[in-house]
């Protein structure tokens, strides 16, 4: 399951006293039109408005920047370019051209660096920490990239890299300071994907083949500690024909609360995960399953969206209490989706 990409937005003065006193929220709204907009509001949905064209948004976590991805078609393929722009508002610049988000994407805990991946459309790409107040980068490793995700104080990065593109891709889990440094392979087998560090352990995927001719490989969580010690199988799934499994999403800042979105061919919804016992639960219900972006830091309630996987459908973008409830509506006609809280 290639992992998938978060939003970001802001409302000026009417907006400025919820983001700093409150959280924020971000959304894209057209993704699958010809003007995509990124959206801002307070967490509770309420004065949301427009902030810029784009799509796929992520806002800092001290809620000052939006960064988000503006297509851009050129006559030798598709280039989109991660943008940069004030949560209070003004005029977008751009931070890294071409950026690929959806192979890997994170904010570090100070709101001063990003991972992202860069390159050329088709081939070798290169994860890159850059720094969002200059747009100086930094290359960490050249390949092929299935996420990333920053350490609980910043210091370092967990990715995961395989030499070069294939499906299903042949890919382990790395670390690397991001002071600099050489990384350090943490797994083997070549079947470890979309790190998620937590503050406990690190949560991946790990593939394995399916017994069904024509189908693809099957994943569930795992958890591994930091030096590559400790790998502990968390879930175990029945996982059916042509769907791939579970995958981490995020943590709770206590590492009690786990997000886990389930993908595969037309599919895509989230469940929970007891990082104890590995026992998970949908998000939602079977017939009408919310796909998860993000989860609080206390990890009560999940940002999430409604109508499936495909962003030509109807969504609406809710919060949903992560022990399980009703969905609240925060925003109609959204789909990607991120916030501060």
């Amino acid at each position: 399951m290639i992992s998938r990409l978060v939003a970001v937005g802001a409302f000026a003065l009417a907006l400025a006293v919820p983001a700093a006193a409150g959280a924020t929220i971000v959304y894209d709204k057209g993704v699958a039109s010809a003007h995509p907009s990124v959206w801002i509001a307070a967490d509770d949905g309420s004065g949301g408005h427009r902030l810029t064209a784009g799509q796929f948004p992520h806002i800092a976590p001290d809620g000052q920047t939006v960064l988000f991805e503006l297509p851009a078609a050129k006559p030798t393929g598709f280039k989109p370019r991660l943008m940069k722009i004030p949560a209070a508002g003004g005029t977008p610049t751009v931070l890294v051209a071409p950026v690929w988000s959806g192979d890997g994407f994170a904010w570090s805990p100070n709101s001063k660096t990003i991972a992202t991946v860069t390159g050329p459309e088709v081939g070798t790409k290169r994860l890159v920490l850059v720094d969002v107040a200059t747009g100086a980068q930094r290359t960490v490793a050249r390949g092929t990239f299935v996420g990333v995700s920053f350490s609980p104080d910043g210091a370092s990065i967990a990715y995961a890299r395989a030499p070069r593109d294939g499906y299903p891709f042949r890919s382990e889990i790395y670390t690397a300071a991001v002071a600099g440094g050489a990384p350090v392979k943490i797994t083997t087998g070549g079947h470890s994907q979309q790190p998620v560090w937590g503050p406990t352990a690190i949560a991946i995927t790990r593939q394995r083949r399916s017994n069904h001719k024509g189908d693809g490989p099957k994943q569930d969580v795992f958890l591994v500690q930091p030096n590559g010690t400790g790998l502990k199988r968390l879930t175990r799934t029945k996982v059916p024909y042509l769907l791939t499994g579970p995958a981490p999403r995020e943590w709770s800042a206590d590492g009690t609360h786990l997000l886990a979105e389930f993908g595969g061919q037309d599919t895509d919804f989230a469940e929970t995960v007891d990082p104890v016992t590995g026992k998970f639960r949908l998000v939602g219900t079977a017939r009408n399953g919310i796909i998860g972006w993000r989860l609080s830091h206390d990890g009560s309630t999940i940002l999430g969206i409604t109508g499936g996987y495909d962003p030509t459908g109807p969504h609406d973008l809710v919060s949903v209490p992560y022990a399980g409830g009703t969905p609240t509506i925060l925003a109609r006609h959204a789909f990607a989706a991120d916030w501060t809280r």
